[in-house]
């Protein structure tokens, strides 16, 4: 998995949002289900969007784990998704996915 520098940017507020839950832009790497490597865009309760070197199927469902860095340890956020999109970007596609559990170890 490559090496990504983790960054959390918290926005004040986003003027015509047409989501439920606010959004964060954040850069933490993520591993899919078979163990295929990414990195998140942004993050919040009810959802993600990530780049992948592979596309997904809208509709599929996903398993994520999110490597979340805090005071020198990490804390994997274990995910089940559902795809939503899948969007050629340069160097691969950008998936937005809606969370459906999260499973905690």
């Amino acid at each position: 998995m490559a090496m990504v520098e983790p960054r959390v940017v918290v926005p004040l507020r986003r003027r015509q949002e047409k989501r439920g839950a606010e959004r964060f832009e954040m850069e933490m790497p993520l591993s899919v289900g078979n163990g295929e490597g990414g990195v998140t865009r942004d993050l919040s309760v009810s959802g993600l969007s990530f780049t992948s070197r592979q596309p997904y199927v809208v509709g599929e469902a996903i398993d994520v784990t999110v490597e979340y860095l805090l005071d020198g340890h990490n804390f994997p956020l274990r995910c089940r998704a559902t795809v939503v999109r899948c969007d050629p970007c340069a160097g691969g596609f950008t998936i937005g996915a809606r969370l459906n559990t999260a499973f905690v170890e």
